[in-house]
């Protein structure tokens, strides 16, 4: 399987926070939107492989089209919530995780919050419920959205939050983001929703609704109600029964980052003790709370359980192409100078940079949009073969799990793992992330460098476990007991 080496996932927060940075006054932010959107619209048609895809010919459509909607709404744009929505927006139309505007923070002028005085969150059943509430809000806790405005209860999310996010058919996207709902941040192209309709135990009731202000530390700790994953530290224990939990929340590829502190001494220590455990009677492989990174780590992980001979035979149906530009070049680059200066940096790594700097520079001299990766080394290399895991190996996932936690999830899947937990994420065939700023200084756009050909698990598919998790994922004790209790294989 090709390993995403700079990938990660762009499931940036709807919520944005609030900033120390006062009101803007002087800004056009009319012609910041025109520069931006341009900007950004020309900077995919130049350096996203989706824009000269002859498989996805809807993706430079996609393009023109979110370009013309953003210049349409500088037209009406006067300050900056303006520019920022009308640029999520553009966004968040290609309906792929990898593909992102964002502003930091500390660089946002104001925006105040307001609510009504309570938060739905969607539910299993994908109802809108009440979750969190102000002590005078006119709906009790579990009251179920039915309408408003006369758009039923679904419209009202996809128009108002499923569009600045996109994938809104995706489960995860819904769980993830559905607590924004009765959250206004002086979006100007929503319509902000006025009279609702709920069903209060099996009663109907209209409530006009009460707009008011509510500080950005009472909306993060509200948003916790609407949904919460568990992000428990990067480690392995034992039970008393032999079971190995191996937690593994975080596969950020920064090189001399938290996670590669704490992943390389585990992976060592999985290494050593391989014996013991894989005669364990069970592995369990935590994912909860993972949003990505670099799928060498989960590779290194399937080496050291399953043996580098299995995981290599897996290689050998992916294809990769990555689209030949002199940005993209400059991004892997920078990746691999990184890891030239951090001590204890994965060789494997630096070779396969290296290599793409390369293909991707010919391409280039060329005159090809692509440079196609050969086949990854380590299928062509002969390693010898382990005994296979006598452990029983269950791989846990919550809502959250895109990007390299995705690509962990296929690699351990094709090697016999057992999925268990919550339906995942989904990705589209667009990997490994470059990160631009746009000619405003403002915002950045994060956008894919490579697209996977022939990839098993399809374009926007989440991955369903066999043993789906009814109860709380973010209670590891109920969920260890359920684990143990699982049916045999």
């Amino acid at each position: 399987m090709m390993r995403r080496i700079a990938g990660w996932a762009c499931l940036l927060p709807l919520a944005v926070s609030a900033s120390t940075m006062p009101a803007t006054t002087t800004t056009d932010w009319s012609a910041t939107l025109r520069q931006d959107a341009q900007a950004m619209h020309d900077d995919l048609a130049a350096n996203h492989p989706g824009s000269v895809d002859p498989l996805n010919p809807a993706f430079a459509i996609a393009n023109d089209r979110g370009l013309a909607m953003a210049l349409d709404r500088a037209k009406r744009t006067h300050g900056f919530a303006g520019y920022f929505f009308a640029m999520r927006a553009y966004a968040a139309s290609f309906d792929d995780g990898h593909l992102a505007f964002n502003v930091p923070a500390n660089d946002q002028p104001s925006m105040p919050w307001r609510w009504p005085g309570f938060l739905t969150a969607f539910s299993r059943d994908d109802a809108q419920r009440v979750v969190t509430r102000a002590d005078d809000a006119p709906l009790p806790l579990g009251a179920t959205l039915v309408s408003c405005d006369g758009k039923p209860a679904s419209r009202v999310a996809a128009d108002n939050v499923g569009s600045l996010v996109g994938r809104w058919q995706l489960r995860a996207q819904r769980l993830s983001y559905g607590g924004n709902v009765f959250l206004d941040h002086d979006n100007p192209w929503i319509s902000r929703p006025s009279r609702c309709v709920f069903d209060v135990d099996g009663h109907a009731r209209t409530v006009t609704l009460a707009w008011r202000p509510i500080e950005s530390a009472a909306v993060e700790q509200r948003l916790k109600a609407t949904y919460r994953r568990e992000r428990d530290p990067i480690g392995m224990r034992t039970w008393p029964d032999g079971t190995v939990w191996i937690t593994l929340s975080d596969f950020n590829g920064a090189p001399d980052g938290p996670a590669a502190k704490a992943l390389e001494p585990l992976i060592a220590r999985l290494r050593a003790e391989r014996a013991a455990i894989v005669s364990a009677p069970r592995i369990v492989l935590d994912l909860r709370g993972n949003n990505g990174g670099s799928s060498d780590w989960s590779r290194q992980v399937a080496e050291a359980i399953w043996g580098e001979a299995a995981v290599a035979a897996t290689d050998k149906e992916d294809i990769v192409d990555w689209r030949a530009s002199a940005a993209n070049i400059a991004s892997i680059h920078e990746f691999a100078e990184e890891l030239r200066k951090t001590p204890g940096s994965s060789k494997r790594m630096l070779q396969w940079a290296d290599l793409i700097v390369d293909g991707m520079g010919k391409a280039v001299q060329d005159g090809k949009p692509y440079w196609r990766a050969p086949p990854d080394v380590e299928a062509k290399t002969e390693h010898p073969s382990l005994p296979a895991p006598k452990a029983r190996v269950v791989m846990v996932t919550d809502s959250g799990c895109g990007s390299a936690c995705l690509d962990a999830a296929d690699l351990w899947l094709a090697l016999g793992a057992i999925h268990v937990g919550a339906e995942t994420s989904a990705d589209t065939l667009y990997m490994d992330n470059r990160r631009a700023t746009l000619p405003s200084g403002i915002g950045h756009l994060n956008a894919a460098m490579k697209v996977y050909r022939g990839r098993t698990r399809g374009n926007n598919v989440p991955l369903l476990p066999k043993y789906p998790y009814d109860g709380d994922l973010t209670n590891t004790a109920t969920l260890e007991r359920w684990i143990a209790a699982l049916p045999p294989a």
